[in-house]
This record gives C-alpha cells, sequence and structure tokens, in this order.
C-alpha cells in the first residue's frame, strides 16, 4: 500500500468524524469476525453473521476509499495537516 494512503487514512481518523465513525465500525467487524472465526463450529444464525458482516466490512472500506479518494482529489499536493 502506498504510503500517501497511509497518511491519508490515519491524518482522517483523527480529523473527520464521518471516516473516523466508518472506521470504528469497520473495525467493529472486524473483530466479530475474527471472534466468529476462532470458533471450530459455526451455528447457521453465526454463518448468517459472519456473510452479513463480511458485506459491511466492503461496504464501510468502500465507503472510507471514496472519502479519501475525495481528500486527495481537494488536495492535489498532498496531506495538509
Amino acid at each position: 500500500m502506498p504510503e500517501q494512503e497511509v497518511d491519508v487514512r490515519d491524518l482522517l481518523v483523527k480529523e473527520n468524524d464521518g471516516y473516523r465513525k466508518l472506521h470504528e465500525e469497520h473495525q467493529g467487524c472486524e473483530e466479530r469476525l475474527d471472534a466468529l472465526n476462532g470458533k471450530v463450529f459455526l451455528s447457521d444464525q453465526e454463518k448468517h453473521e459472519s456473510v452479513r458482516l463480511k458485506k459491511e466490512k466492503l461496504r464501510l472500506k468502500d465507503q472510507m476509499a471514496e472519502i479519501a479518494r475525495e481528500y486527495l482529489e481537494s488536495n492535489p499536493d498532498g496531506i495538509h495537516r
């Protein structure tokens, strides 16, 4: 991953409330998925939850990427802190 992308994400987590909220939701989905993946056996309900969480993570990631893209387009000279 390019260093600029990491820097932009770090900046947005610190300074953009909307991005930070999406990031926290994404982390929550990841933590729950990790818990589910740590189980030897998943119930049908847990399997459905796992699929739902994966889709939600992707949706959140897409939204965060869009915010980062808009930030970079509005700041073509780089990251401004």
